[in-house]
């Protein structure tokens, strides 16, 4: 069954998400500050096939549709207002694709209460490199939690090459990425360095504390994380490409506003509510609001 969809923000994930979405036959816009007429997606490697894309520029354009995927990241999602009180109706199903554990309470403030929400843990390597054109590599999943909506966005992606799967314990598995993002993201936006800064001495043990510390939070969320995670996940950590670097990262190069917010102050503003202790990431987040507002001091 063919479903119409809005891809609100065609960055790295929106245009992968698009592209597996239009090749499962769909009818997808893209809602794009910039107009494209194509779309190029594919995995590193492999052949590139340009396609023809629907894209509208005007954010009260899209009108109400069947789904609308939201792939903004977490601090943008105030900007996309208009554009979601255009395409949302009463029938709609809102996906929520973005880092962090507060996907619902990102977008409260700009749907109606009533609004059917799929928060969507996506894990997706990826890069666009212009308008229009993105390249992934690794793998490409996507979780959510299970009920009629999240067996709804999977069959949308059935067939394509994101593996969408429905899950009994969402909360555990947002959490898990967080337990990635919020060191790798902290410690390469701070130091402007890729992954190798980790054997740089005392930056491993400061990684380490973060990690601790989210752990803690998250489990009093009532997420599920076995002691195992910290020492496995170090070990990726000071195993990885010395190159490689994270979204975080690339933002912060650029020039652009960083997810500091969504990846680090949450652990803060949630260890504040349980009265776990966080001092680590307490120091942390104000240096990485501070380096966000660089440009205007």
């Amino acid at each position: 069954m063919t479903s119409r969809i809005v891809v609100i923000g065609p960055g790295a994930i929106g245009l992968c998400v698009g592209a597996a979405l239009m090749a499962g036959g769909h009818e997808v816009t893209f809602l794009s500050r910039q107009p494209f007429a194509s779309l190029s997606v594919a995995r590193k490697g492999d052949p590139v096939q340009v396609v023809p894309a629907r894209v509208v520029t005007t954010p009260d354009r899209p009108g109400e549709c069947d789904w609308v995927f939201l792939c903004v990241k977490a601090h943008q999602v105030p900007s996309t207002a208009e554009a979601l009180r255009a395409a949302v109706g009463p029938r709609t199903r809102l996906a929520i694709l973005q880092n962090g554990v507060e996907h619902l309470e990102n977008v409260a403030p700009f749907v109606p209460a009533n609004t059917d929400c799929v928060p969507v843990m996506i894990d997706l390597p990826a890069t666009r490199h212009q308008i229009g054109v993105a390249e992934w590599t690794r793998h490409a999943r996507a979780s959510v939690p299970k009920g009629p909506s999240g067996e709804a966005f999977c069959a949308l992606l059935e067939g394509s090459f994101i593996a969408a799967s429905v899950s009994d314990d969402w909360r555990s598995q947002a959490w898990r990425k967080l337990c990635i993002n919020a060191p790798a993201g902290a410690i390469l936006a701070l130091t402007g360095q890729p992954m190798g800064v980790f054997h740089r001495p005392g930056v491993a043990e400061i990684a380490r504390a973060i990690l601790a510390e989210c752990i803690a939070v998250g489990r009093a969320e009532g997420a599920q994380l076995e002691d195992a995670i910290l020492a496995s996940q170090m070990q990726d950590f000071m195993t990885a490409d010395p190159n490689a670097g994270n979204s975080m990262y690339e933002d912060w190069r650029a020039g652009r506003e960083t997810e500091w917010n969504a990846r680090n102050g949450v652990i803060v503003r949630k260890g504040l509510a349980h009265g776990v202790p966080t001092p680590v990431s307490a120091i942390l987040v104000p240096l990485l609001a501070a380096q966000n507002t660089r440009s205007t001091v």
